[in-house]
């Protein structure tokens, strides 16, 4: 699979999929590096069913927050251009 990467470049634009694939990894990798990272033990035993609500969330506001930048950024490209 040939991911086109750069929003920048109108003559190879970026799709919706591609965008989605870009944020699940990109969000995978904010979710380890903020949530995973600064977990305790004593959290998850204390109240497991909280800490998955919370990762689920941390998880969904990334991926969203990404998908949203990187379909806009093109369609702001793509708006330019034409102007």
């Amino acid at each position: 699979m040939k991911l086109n990467i750069n929003p920048f470049n109108t003559n190879n634009p970026m799709t919706f999929k591609e965008a989605a694939i870009i944020a699940t990894i990109t969000a995978a990798v904010i979710w380890i590096l903020t949530w995973f990272a600064n977990i305790t033990i004593g959290q998850i035993r204390e109240d497991l069913a909280a800490v998955v609500l919370d990762a689920v969330k941390t998880y969904a506001v990334s991926w969203a927050g990404t998908f949203i930048s990187l379909t806009g950024l093109e369609e702001y490209i793509k708006r330019t251009k034409k102007q």
